[in-house]
């Protein structure tokens, strides 16, 4: 599974960096395209510093693999039309963000989620 880590931070996973966007989204649902979160992620990497370890690609299997991890955590639930974030999973999403990521990550998050909330 790809990681990122930023200069000053620890390793992540891509299920942690996406449950970390999660914590601070508008919209509660998100699609279940992994090709098209795979590519959100190769865009972010050229505009934050968290992201940078994505700029190589990203490979859908592995956006696939974090997806599902997220859903047997019970953070998102998959419907029909997509991936829906369940109110447990949102404060487990904010609790995992304020435990995981320094103050700086974070903010690189809260800016993230912005573009996440356009997917």
């Amino acid at each position: 599974m790809t990681t990122s880590h930023a200069p000053g931070s620890m390793r992540f996973q891509i299920h942690e960096v996406l449950s970390g966007m999660l914590a601070t989204v508008e919209r509660q649902t998100f699609t279940d395209d992994p090709a098209r979160l795979a590519t959100m992620f190769e865009d972010l990497s050229s505009r934050f510093a968290l992201f940078s370890p994505f700029q190589t690609g990203v490979d859908t299997a592995a956006v696939d693999e974090a997806l599902k991890k997220l859903e047997q955590m019970n953070c998102i639930e998959h419907g029909e039309n997509g991936y829906t974030l369940t109110a447990t999973g949102q404060a487990s999403c904010v609790s995992s963000k304020r435990t995981l990521f320094n103050a700086g990550d974070r903010e690189q998050l809260e800016g993230a989620a912005l573009v996440f909330d356009t997917l």
